[in-house]
C-alpha cells in the first residue's frame, strides 16, 4: 500500500474514530440533562410533600381513609386475599406470601408464566396464604408509551378493573388473565375493551358483569389504587415481583423456579 493509501486510510479512522467519540460524549450530555431535569421534578414534589418524606419512616402522600375497597381488602396492606387458606382453622400455621407486582411489568407476566401454575395448585390446596399486593408505578415510567398507544395510566386501569373483579369473586381468574394478556412491547397497555374482555373470559357474566361493568366505568376504586401505591413507596419495595414470604423477601431464582418456590413455601409451615 503507498504512502498515500496509508495516509488518507489512517485519516479515514480517526475520522471515525472522533465521531464515534463525539457521540459518545453527546449521549453524556444527554444523560445528564436528563437526570437534572428528574432531579428538579424530584425537589419540586419534595418541596411539596416535604414532610411526611422527611419525617424519618419514609413516609409516603397520605392516603384516602375514605377509599372504597374491594371485597376482603383491609387499609392493613391494601393486599387481595386468595385461597382457602386465609380462613383455615390453622390459618396461622400457613405461610404467608405476599407479593407486589404492577400489571404492566415483563417481569412479573414472566414470573406468573414460570411459576403461577405452581403457586395456583398451592393456593387451591390451602398450603399458602398468598396476597397480591399491587402498584402502579410503571404508569410513571411508561407514561409517554402509554400515551403514545392510546392507553394511558394503563397499570392503574388494569388494577381498578382487578379490584371490580374481586367483588365478583373472580380474583384469581382475572389476575391469570391479565398477566396472559399482557401487551407487548412494553408500554402497550392495556385499552379498556381489553381488559372488558378479560373480565368476560374469566368468567365474570349476567349480572356479575353488569355490576363489574359499572365498577369499573365509574373507576371506583381508583383512590384504593393510589393508597396501595402509597404503601409501596412508604415500605420502600425496590422492583416487582417481590415476594415476602413470612416477611423475608424471597430471592428471584427461588420467585423464578417454581420447585424452589414449592419448597420454600413448604419449608415455611409451621408445625
Amino acid at each position: 500500500m503507498s504512502q498515500e493509501n496509508k495516509s488518507a486510510k489512517a485519516a479515514k479512522e480517526a475520522a471515525a474514530q472522533a465521531r464515534a467519540e463525539a457521540a459518545k460524549l453527546e449521549q453524556g450530555r444527554q444523560r445528564k440533562i436528563r437526570l437534572i431535569g428528574g432531579a428538579v421534578v424530584v425537589l419540586v414534589m419534595a418541596g411539596l410533600i416535604a414532610i411526611p418524606l422527611v419525617s424519618g419512616k419514609n413516609k409516603g402522600p397520605v392516603t384516602n381513609g375514605n377509599a372504597a375497597l374491594p371485597a376482603g381488602v383491609t387499609s392493613k396492606t391494601y393486599g387481595v386475599k386468595v385461597g382457602p387458606a386465609w380462613t383455615a382453622a390453622n390459618a396461622d400455621a400457613i405461610p404467608m406470601l405476599q407479593i407486589w407486582e404492577d400489571f404492566q411489568c415483563p417481569a412479573c407476566g414472566q414470573f406468573e408464566k414460570s411459576s403461577g401454575s405452581a403457586l395456583k395448585a398451592l393456593i387451591d390446596a390451602g398450603k399458602v396464604r398468598v396476597e397480591y399486593r399491587p402498584t402502579i408505578f410503571l404508569d410513571s415510567n411508561l407514561s409517554a408509551q402509554n400515551t403514545a398507544a392510546g392507553n394511558p395510566n394503563s397499570s392503574m386501569l388494569a388494577t381498578i378493573a382487578f379490584g371490580c373483579a374481586v367483588d365478583a369473586g373472580k380474583a384469581e381468574e382475572f389476575h391469570a388473565g391479565v398477566f396472559a394478556a399482557q401487551p407487548t412491547p412494553e408500554g402497550a397497555g392495556y385499552s379498556s375493551d381489553a381488559l372488558t374482555a378479560i373480565a368476560q373470559s374469566s368468567g365474570i357474566t349476567g349480572d356479575a358483569f353488569k355490576t363489574w361493568n359499572d365498577c369499573f366505568s365509574s373507576n371506583k376504586y381508583e383512590s384504593w389504587v393510589n393508597n396501595s401505591f402509597d404503601l409501596f413507596s412508604k415500605e420502600g419495595v425496590s422492583s416487582t415481583p417481590t415476594g415476602l414470604l413470612n416477611g423475608t423477601e424471597l430471592k428471584g431464582d427461588v420467585m423464578f423456579d417454581p420447585t424452589k418456590l414449592t419448597a420454600a413455601i413448604q419449608a415455611a409451615t409451621k408445625s
